[in-house]
C-alpha cells in the first residue's frame, strides 16, 4: 500500500470513528451516564467509586487490600496465611454492592460489553503488576460444556480474550479442560469446595507449556480452590509459574 492511500485510509477510519462516537455517545455501562470520552472500561466515575476497588498494599493470595505488606510466602486471614499453588493473585475489588451486581449481569447472554468492560478496568488498575510478570500465555477457567451451553455465555473466556490482547500474550482458551461436571462452588462450604473440583482439570492433549508463565482468569475468587486445582493441573503440565487474575474477591460466607 502506498503512503497517501495508507493516510486516506487512516483518514477514512479517524472520520468513522468520530461518526460513531457523535451517533453513539460514550456512557456508563451501568448507569447509562455520558462519559466524557470512550474509553474501554466504560464505567462513569460514580459506579467506579461504588465498585469499591482494592489498592496497595495487596494480598499476594488473593489481591485484597492489607494493612501492611506481607512476608513472601504469607498471605491474609481470609486466605489462611499459607503458601497457594499459584504464585499471585490480583483482583478489583470485593464481591458485594455494584460489583457484584456487574458480575452477575457479566455471566448472562447479554452481558458480553459488561464482561469487557470489567476485564478492561482489572488490567488499567493492574497493567504495571502483569507487564512486570512477564505473561506467556493467557487463560481462563474452563467452564463445563453443559454450564456453557445452559447459560449461552462464559465471562471468563471473554475476561482472558480481553486481557491477552491487551497484553499483547497468547490466548490459549483451550489450555485447560474440566475433565467432569461440578457443582457450583456458591451451593458449597468451603470445605466441601476443594472436594468438589479436587482433580477436575488437566492441561488438553498437544499443549506443551515449557516452563511458561500462566495468566490463569477467572471472574470470581473465593477459596481459592478452583484456582488451586487449575495450577495444580498447569504446574504439572509444565508451566513455571501461574499468576491468578480474577475481577473480585469474595468471602466463603458470601
Amino acid at each position: 500500500m502506498s503512503r497517501s492511500v495508507f493516510s486516506i485510509s487512516r483518514l477514512a477510519s479517524s472520520c468513522r470513528s468520530r461518526l460513531l462516537e457523535l451517533l453513539f455517545p460514550p456512557a456508563c455501562v451501568v448507569c447509562g451516564e455520558a462519559l466524557d470520552r470512550p474509553t474501554p472500561a466504560a464505567f462513569c466515575r460514580a459506579c467506579l467509586h461504588e465498585f469499591a476497588e482494592f489498592h496497595p498494599p495487596y494480598c499476594p493470595g488473593c489481591g485484597a487490600t492489607v494493612p501492611q505488606p506481607l512476608a513472601a510466602g504469607k498471605t491474609c486471614g481470609h486466605c489462611g496465611g499459607g503458601k497457594t499453588r499459584y504464585d499471585l493473585a490480583v483482583s478489583l475489588g470485593p464481591y458485594e454492592g455494584l460489583l457484584r451486581e456487574q458480575l452477575l449481569r457479566a455471566k448472562k447472554p447479554t452481558g458480553e460489553q459488561v464482561a469487557v468492560a470489567l476485564a478492561h478496568r482489572l488490567l488499567q488498575q493492574h497493567s504495571e503488576q502483569l507487564q512486570a510478570a512477564d505473561i506467556d500465555v493467557v487463560c481462563p477457567v474452563p467452564m463445563h460444556w453443559r454450564r456453557r451451553l445452559r447459560r449461552m455465555t462464559n465471562s471468563p473466556s471473554t475476561m482472558a480474550s480481553v486481557i491477552a490482547q491487551q497484553l499483547g500474550v497468547p490466548l490459549a482458551s483451550g489450555l485447560l479442560v474440566r475433565r467432569r461436571y461440578t457443582l457450583p462452588q456458591f451451593q458449597l462450604s468451603p470445605t466441601d469446595r476443594l472436594t468438589n473440583v479436587r482433580s477436575a482439570f488437566r492441561v488438553a492433549a498437544g499443549h506443551r507449556l515449557q516452563s511458561a508463565h500462566v495468566l490463569l482468569v477467572d471472574d470470581i475468587l473465593t477459596t481459592g480452590a478452583t484456582v488451586t486445582q487449575c495450577s495444580r493441573a498447569l504446574r504439572h503440565g509444565g508451566a513455571a509459574r501461574v499468576t491468578v487474575a480474577a475481577v473480585a474477591r469474595s468471602y466463603s460466607d458470601r
